[in-house]
């Protein structure tokens, strides 16, 4: 191959578009996108105008029923942008990954808005539901949901007391779906 450019995609990842290269190993085509099917190094030969993805040592990435550990990093009314931070049981992630956790996979029982569970920068452990970009997560069983959080109005760290969020700072309380493995439990 002449003229390559090498660095390490992860699966979902927009490499090119159809006017300009063809499609090679590692990637597949969506709606005149190239996009890569799996981690590894991004190979694009200017030459033969193709490009691929090689991988090398097999990378983990987020696969059905993993458990993850993701930063809410957007939120819309009924659905919470999140940044997979690690994988249970597996080695450090290779790139970033991207999810998102709908409403109607909370819990169990009704939740009305994304809001009443989870809110920016809230810590979460949750399981991934599908298997490409932007992952699908569910937090509906007991031990999955937040595992950190931050009060909305102080920033102070929330406490787990009595199977309630609350804030030390300024005595508020706040909805959420907590996993029962909240880090900090009340003394």
């Amino acid at each position: 191959m002449a003229n390559i450019q090498k660095k390490v995609v992860s699966p979902g990842d927009r490499l090119g578009v159809i006017e300009e290269y063809m499609p090679g190993s590692g990637t597949y085509e969506e709606d005149g996108k190239i996009v890569s099917s799996m981690a590894g190094l991004l190979e694009l030969d200017t030459k033969s105008r193709t490009v691929g993805v090689r991988g090398g040592r097999k990378a983990p990435i987020p696969e059905i029923g993993d458990i993850v550990e993701g930063v809410v990093v957007s939120m819309k009314e009924d659905v919470a942008l999140v940044k997979i931070v690690g994988i249970r049981g597996k080695k450090s992630l290779t790139g970033d990954f991207s999810a998102q956790l709908h409403v109607s996979q909370v819990s169990k029982e009704y939740t009305k808005s994304i809001f009443d569970a989870v809110n920016l920068n809230d810590r979460i452990l949750a399981k991934v539901t599908t298997s490409w970009s932007p992952y699908q997560l569910s937090t509906e069983d007991e031990n999955l949901g937040v595992i950190y959080s931050t009060c909305s109005k102080c920033g102070s760290e929330l406490v787990l007391k009595k199977g309630r969020l609350c804030c030390d700072n300024d005595k508020t309380t706040e909805k959420k779906k907590i996993s029962k493995d909240y880090l900090v439990r009340e003394g």
